[in-house]
């Protein structure tokens, strides 16, 4: 199922809306890519496909770890121990003992303790670290494959507001009927001040649920788009989310992806390096245990967001088996109002109840999207191990 192909009118002006190419300059190249290919990731559609290019060309937590990560390029354990040493040389180099007659004896005293702990504490760092360039390059890439993830989520996010306010509208569709109704009634003599009071109640909180909907699926695009490379108050398409793959989730192996998931994980990597990089052999015990209990969190991890991945698909079987059934109703009603069995208004009672339940179908695949993304995320080496 396609996503969006039937939101409101109000839903699709809240897509649709076009504008210029991001403006950000780009972390890589021009040679990186092909000229079709940075054509793509400049125009003014947000694709499902190009977040991780994105993230990696236009994030400025991205751009400015790659302009950091230069000064760790190629450096061994010894070169950035060597840097400790050096700043606490040069905080060492800077203090002088106070003269005991001085009247500001005792501030420039504690100013002199002070900067010897902290002189004392750089040459301990220089004596434990355990850290390389290839580790900063692990931290730098973690961050990374993290936004991007977090990117994936809010693109998510944003079409769920948006099958939410098609829902609102629904729910404002069906309040204005049970006012109108009322309003009939009460002319009729048949209903009280009080009951279309209720009912026009109804209405105004259905309105102020979409007016508070808009204004978050704003803010979600705009979050979107900052993270992309887009400016403030810059518009962009967001576009359709690509169909999720049901049978890849049927064929998943979760002891294989267990594996494979520990191998891939940034965390465990990192720790694998610190502990051979580590001097003292308490050190190394000490990384060694924690990275034991590190790989069994990582792995009950991934088991587990495979766990809710299994529910949500089950969530999403049960709504597409509960439309089915609305449309199979919905067909019957047709016949009973043709055959003036049933009133207009209890037809479109089962109109607006198929469509709730189309929707639901929307949101429950949607939230199927997003367990597919946690568990491709852990099992991808994002797995927590904490």
């Amino acid at each position: 199922m396609k996503y969006g192909k039937r939101v409101s009118g109000l839903a699709v002006a809240a897509v649709c809306l076009l504008a210029a190419p991001m403006q950000a300059m780009a972390g890589s190249p021009e040679f990186a890519y092909t000229a079709e290919k940075w054509a793509s990731l400049r125009d003014d559609k947000l694709e499902y496909g190009e977040i991780a290019d994105l993230i990696h060309e236009y994030n400025n937590t991205v751009i400015q770890n790659q302009i950091e990560y230069k000064d760790y390029k190629d450096k061994t354990q010894d070169d950035i121990s060597q840097d400790y040493y050096d700043a606490a040389d040069d905080v060492a180099s800077s203090l002088n003992y106070p003269d005991s007659d001085d009247e500001n004896y005792a501030s420039g005293l504690s100013s002199y303790l002070n900067g010897k702990q902290q002189a004392d504490t750089l040459r301990e760092s220089g004596d434990n670290n355990v850290e390389d360039g290839e580790i900063k390059k692990l931290e730098y890439d973690q961050t990374e494959a993290e936004l991007v993830k977090e990117a994936q989520g809010l693109m998510i996010t944003y079409w769920n507001q948006v099958w939410n306010i098609s829902n609102l509208e629904q729910t404002k569709e069906q309040a204005w009927k049970t006012y109108e109704s009322a309003a009939a009634k009460q002319a009729a003599g048949t209903a009280t001040s009080a009951q279309v009071l209720s009912a026009k109640e109804a209405v105004t909180s259905a309105e102020a649920s979409i007016l508070s909907a808009q204004s978050s699926l704003a803010k979600t695009k705009e979050s979107l788009c900052l993270m992309l490379g887009w400016s403030y108050g810059a518009e962009a398409e967001i576009c359709e989310l690509p169909e999720t793959d049901l049978e890849a989730i049927a064929a998943i192996d979760i002891e294989s992806a267990v594996e494979s998931g520990l191998e891939a994980n940034y965390s465990l990597k990192i720790q694998s390096k610190k502990i051979a990089n580590a001097r003292s052999v308490s050190n190394k015990e000490s990384l060694e245990e924690e990275y034991k209990s590190q790989k069994e969190t990582a792995a009950a991890s991934i088991k587990s967001a495979y766990r809710s991945l299994l529910l949500a698909k089950s969530d999403y079987d049960q709504a597409v088996q509960a439309y089915t059934l609305e449309q199979e109703t919905l067909k019957t009603a047709e016949r009973k109002l043709q055959a003036g069995t049933i009133t207009r208004n209890e037809y479109a009672e089962q109109q607006s109840s198929c469509a709730k339940a189309e929707i639901s179908v929307q949101t429950k695949l949607l939230a199927l999207r997003n367990a597919q993304l946690e568990y491709e995320s852990a099992a991808g080496g994002l797995a927590s191990v904490s």
